[in-house]
């Protein structure tokens, strides 16, 4: 009795099981709350601007190129963001999701107050891509979120009879993707992979024809006929003015740094750059 009463006190106690990380979480209401804020602070300023001075009133000025250069590095935060999502990088992708709404709206500010001293020319472009950004991510958090989670479980036409001939393409089809993934990723399971942002840098050419088959896949089951246009579509409109704004910003830089006497077409150049060609 001794002997096991011993056992007892100096055997090793079991290792506590490890609390889950824990998820922030970004309510719609807040999440409305600083995009309100953006909107009457972006407000705010252009009422205050014409009282304001001189270096508030040319967008390449001392304090408004800086400005411009910080907004542009905030709004390609995320960016960074959805590569480390989809590289598989985060415990907690909604912590990057919080990230990703708070450097947005933040850069968005700033380039406000950069663009909002010449609302004239190309760049008009880039602030339409960024006003039409905002309003597709708060659709789609606000008034898709709730509609793509009650779609899980409830498509019906994937459970119904299908035609022989479409069930024999989709055999062939997963059939090929299952032995696809035995090259690509030997550990994962079909029904549940998605190439990644690894999968894409150490096999690109494995990675682009499994998702060919997936897309492929997607459209024999009818996948975006079987939701509404605007829940099928809105990421792809999102992530093509996401692109857009960002070969925008790059052409931008560009030519304002490289090519300043093309900008500025016969007037001072007055911004900082390295080249006038």
């Amino acid at each position: 009795m001794t002997t096991n009463t011993q056992d007892l006190h100096t055997s090793p106690a079991a290792p506590a099981p490890a609390k889950p990380p824990k998820r922030p979480d970004l309510s719609n209401r807040r999440l409305l709350i600083w995009v309100a804020g953006l909107v009457l602070a972006v407000a705010g300023y252009l009422i205050a601007k014409p009282f304001l001075p001189a270096p508030w009133q040319r967008p390449g000025t001392e304090i408004l190129q800086p400005v411009a250069a910080l907004g542009a590095v905030l709004l390609l935060a995320p960016f960074l963001f959805s590569l480390g999502k989809r590289g598989g990088h985060s415990q907690i992708p909604n912590r990057l999701f919080i990230l990703h709404v708070g450097a947005s709206l933040a850069g968005m500010f700033l380039v406000s107050l950069h663009a909002a001293a010449a609302f004239s020319g190309p760049p008009l472009v880039l602030v339409a891509c960024l006003a039409l950004l905002a309003v597709t991510g708060v659709v789609a958090r606000v008034y898709l979120a709730p509609r793509m989670a009650a779609t899980f479980g409830r498509k019906s036409a994937p459970f119904q009879a299908g035609d022989p001939a479409l069930k024999a393409k989709l055999r062939a089809l997963i059939d090929a993707k299952t032995a696809l993934l035995a090259r690509l990723d030997p550990q994962a399971s079909e029904a549940l992979f998605s190439p990644t942002l690894r999968h894409f840098l150490t096999t690109p050419l494995k990675s682009l024809a499994y998702a060919r088959l997936a897309r492929k896949e997607a459209r024999l089951m009818g996948a975006r006929q079987s939701v509404s246009w605007l829940q099928a579509w809105w990421r792809p409109l999102h992530m093509a003015l996401a692109w857009l704004f960002l070969a925008g910003l790059i052409l931008h830089v560009v030519l304002v740094t490289f090519f300043a006497g093309y900008v500025a077409d016969g007037r001072d150049i007055y911004w900082w750059h390295l080249a006038a060609w």
